[in-house]
């Protein structure tokens, strides 16, 4: 079963659900802080890969650190699908890549209550794939429960 932090409880079995349907190792919930991307929530096969709490160095802020994939989705507030990482200069030799063997990616940002960027909502896998319509689809909608579960945050007063 995946794993989460608060809020995003509600989305565990949703997390293992597109894990599954898209034939993917790590479906993830990202949080953005100043220096890091942290693991909110965890699914798919390799979902014990990223602990809840996990922080990977931004490399914008660690001159040593490569570029995280859910950084550029975050400072451009915009997706990013990287086929094959090892075949694109820019990704080539990332941590996602070097450390967890991770070297496909499909991500949107995930917002706040106010339309700030809170972190990303991804997929991970092994081997170079690209998305069907529907299996991007698919994220998004995973990308669109979590806003809702942080707005629904929000107005509880958290």
């Amino acid at each position: 079963m995946a794993k989460s932090s608060a809020p995003f409880t509600p989305l565990q079995q949703r997390l293992d659900e597109v894990a599954k349907e898209l034939g993917v190792e790590s479906v993830l919930i990202m949080q953005s802080t100043p220096t890091h991307m942290r693991v909110e929530a965890s699914g798919g096969p390799q979902e014990s890969t990223y602990a809840i709490g996990a922080e990977g160095r931004k490399g914008a802020a660690f001159e040593e650190a490569h570029e995280l994939y859910c950084e550029r989705v975050v400072d451009n507030d915009k997706p990013l699908f990287v086929r094959d990482s090892t075949q694109e200069a820019d990704w080539a030799g990332n941590e996602d890549e070097v450390e967890f063997g991770l070297r496909n990616y499909l991500g949107f940002p995930l917002h706040n209550a106010d339309g700030s960027v809170y972190g990303t909502v991804c997929v991970l896998h092994s081997e170079a794939r690209d998305y069907s319509e529907a299996e991007q689809r698919a994220v998004e909608k995973l990308r669109n429960e979590a806003e809702t579960l942080l707005k629904k945050d929000n107005t509880d007063g958290r």
